[in-house]
């Protein structure tokens, strides 16, 4: 409870001391005299053709991970003495990963608004695209002097704002951010968004002074854009320094929610460091989070010398995870070249001795062995070939490795031999990958140099 008694008084100081500042500015009423209400329709889709060449033989890859194995296609797929060549190793298909139709209207020179609908593979359900409302908000500009204020269903901070990584670091299309891949946070939550600029300034590249100093603090549901009826909220907060002309830029992150308060207390604590560099020929970006799950984990301790099992137990669990992500310019305007690594550790808590029945980056449910506690390792390159500056075609290879947790030399929780099991494996998967957007006067930024 004093956790989040903190966490809030933090965050209500935080908007305190932040509108104090700001308002003590003084400001020059804007020129609305040839203000006219208006909209502009956008949107923008991309997907793919893509030949899976190795599947891993135990289905992994949670959360967001896009070309995790279905369940569904993924029996009798274990390697095993019985079943030395697993089944569906390969497969191919055209896909259209996402696609996204929007419209902002300006209502007054204060107020705006704007509504996105989203067809998208939804990866934790079936696997088949679904359309619904990604965001839907209402925007109240200069609330006071270089801050909005944000109702409804907004982008979430964690790396899908103004210079987060995802619009920072570019190539969406190509796959989702490290924390969206790995389900650390959404990019939509539904709630309120406060936006700022604690400091801002014209600047040359050369100048080793801020060209500005911006926040983001939020209050949501955390629970994307599926209704929620909790009545705990999730607070993000993003602080964020861009210099040289805004080459580089340097950004922390934080958010707190609870879980429950009974039986025992959970909650979720992310944080977050990113940096971003950029020229006119290359371009490079490192994020790295780690995201604390309270008292998480439920588990049982195997005594050898009784071969007993102790009652339940909880215990806290710390995913960690680190991406760098670069990319080059070969011919201006028409050819770029970009490569990611990923590496990603669901639990560093976690012991190899114990038998967990539940775990927050896991899968509820007995015997959690090698098929739910596994490191991933990410590998994704390509070249970016731009016909027209909104058509991008990228030929890229996807790989995703797994290695199991489990020690060969653990308990035996199923009775099944561990020289049975395969404990690395890999999804490999070569693509060519289409994107587009439509209406020019809309800016969506794809590869990061723009």
């Amino acid at each position: 409870m004093k956790k989040m008694i903190t966490l809030k008084s933090l965050f209500a100081g935080s908007i305190c001391l932040l509108t104090g500042a700001l308002q003590a500015q003084s400001s020059m009423p804007a020129d609305t005299s040839t203000f006219k209400p208006g909209g502009n329709v956008w949107g923008y889709l991309f997907g793919d053709y893509a030949m899976k060449t190795q599947n891993d033989s135990l289905g992994r890859g949670g959360g967001n991970v896009q070309y995790k194995t279905p369940a569904s296609l993924n029996s009798g797929n274990v390697v095993s003495a019985a079943n030395p060549t697993p089944a569906n190793t390969q497969s191919n298909a055209f896909q259209i990963r996402r696609m996204y139709l929007g419209y902002d209207y300006n209502i007054s020179p204060k107020f705006s608004a704007s509504v996105v609908l989203a067809n998208e593979q939804t990866l934790l359900a079936n696997n088949q695209n679904t359309t619904y409302v990604k965001y839907a908000f209402l925007k109240w500009s200069n609330i006071w002097k270089n801050t909005n204020l944000i109702l409804g269903q907004y982008q979430t901070c964690s790396f899908a704002t103004a210079f987060g990584t995802e619009p920072l670091f570019g190539y969406r299309a190509s796959e989702r951010t490290l924390l969206d891949m790995h389900n650390i946070d959404g990019s939509t939550d539904l709630g309120a968004s406060l936006e700022g600029r604690i400091w801002q300034q014209s600047n040359n590249a050369e100048d080793v002074k801020p060209s500005l100093v911006g926040y983001i603090l939020q209050i949501g549901n955390g629970n994307s854009a599926t209704p929620s009826v909790a009545p705990f909220k999730k607070v993000r907060a993003n602080l964020f320094v861009a210099f040289m002309n805004q080459k580089l830029v340097l950004g922390v992150y934080g958010d707190y929610v609870t879980q429950q308060y009974s039986p025992y207390h959970t909650s979720n604590t992310t944080l977050k460091a990113y940096a971003s560099f950029k020229t006119e020929a290359f371009h490079i970006g490192v994020e790295a989070f780690q995201q604390t799950n309270q008292n998480s984990d439920i588990y049982q301790v195997y005594t050898k010398a009784t071969n007993t099992w102790s009652k339940n137990d909880t215990a806290t669990g710390v995913q960690i995870g680190v991406s760098v992500f670069g990319s080059v310019k070969l011919i201006k305007n028409k050819l770029n070249m970009f490569a990611r690594y990923d590496m990603y550790n669901p639990d560093t808590k976690w012991n190899t001795n114990n038998n967990y029945s539940k775990a927050y980056a896991g899968i509820t449910g007995s015997n959690m062995t090698s098929t739910t506690f596994y490191t991933q390792t990410f590998l994704n390159a390509g070249l970016d070939w731009t016909p027209d500056k909104r058509i991008h075609i990228m030929p890229n290879v996807w790989y995703n490795a797994y290695n199991s947790m489990q020690s060969t030399a653990g308990p035996d929780f199923t009775g099944k031999a561990y020289s049975s099991r395969m404990v690395k494996d890999e999804d490999v998967v070569y693509r060519l990958t289409f994107y587009y957007l439509f209406n020019s006067s809309k800016k969506v930024s794809n590869n990061g140099f723009y």
